[in-house]
């Protein structure tokens, strides 16, 4: 495994890289569902919508009978989700000290599909807000992953040339999008995307843990 060099920024995704955030999602969703008359939902058939952004993730949930309230189930779900967006949540191990280690040194940035008020209140309440320069969300996005759109953004923003830039993530969503962005791209295994998945999408490097992020991006 051959380290990046000359990496100035770092653009992380949030669920399953960042944070375990799938408590808490899987939650908002079934409360959503429920809301919306679909009856109980396990947190199993719950988790299999996350991780597609919110639209298609309910799209998925309520199916072409219940197509009709999309947007009102989008409007639960995001107001019940800001609210308890970090009642479960965690960091994943390494995540402060690996941020903490790249702070000052280079820029980070994170992309995620998730909606802004809950990606900032997942973040201040887990202490680590403080250690991004850009934050691009679903609210930012024209164009969900695997569109590079959220990457581009940040890079024109920060002054970031591609080649200079490295996305993680943990889904194939994530590689494919820093892939056509022009970046490097890291895949992490610890998170929600599936192995072969990953492997299939070539990232230039795969990790175990998050730690391992010092050891792959040569300050």
């Amino acid at each position: 495994m051959k380290p990046l060099k000359n990496i100035k920024l770092i653009i992380l995704d949030l669920d399953g890289v960042v944070v375990d955030t799938m408590p808490d999602l899987a939650v908002a969703v079934q409360k959503t569902g429920e809301a919306m008359g679909c009856g109980h939902i396990s947190a199993k058939e719950a988790g299999s919508h996350v991780g597609r952004g919110a639209k298609k993730g309910l799209g998925g949930l309520l199916g072409p009978e219940r197509a009709h309230l999309l947007d009102k189930a989008q409007d639960y779900f995001r107001t019940y989700y800001s609210e308890h967006c970090a009642d479960r949540s965690l960091l994943y191990t390494g995540v402060r000290d690996v941020l903490e280690h790249f702070r000052g040194r280079m820029k980070i940035a994170m992309a995620t599909a998730k909606i802004r008020p809950a990606t900032v209140n997942i973040l201040e309440k887990l202490g680590v807000l403080q250690y991004f320069d850009m934050i691009v969300t679903a609210d930012d996005m024209q164009r969900m992953k695997p569109d590079p759109q959220c990457i581009e953004i940040i890079l024109d923003s920060l002054g970031v040339k591609a080649d200079e830039a490295v996305m993680v993530g943990d889904m194939k969503t994530d590689i494919q999008a820093g892939k056509a962005a022009g970046t490097a791209t890291i895949a992490v295994t610890y998170g929600y995307g599936k192995p072969k998945d990953l492997e299939s999408s070539y990232p230039d490097i795969l990790i175990d843990n998050f730690f391992e992020l010092k050891d792959v991006v040569c300050l």
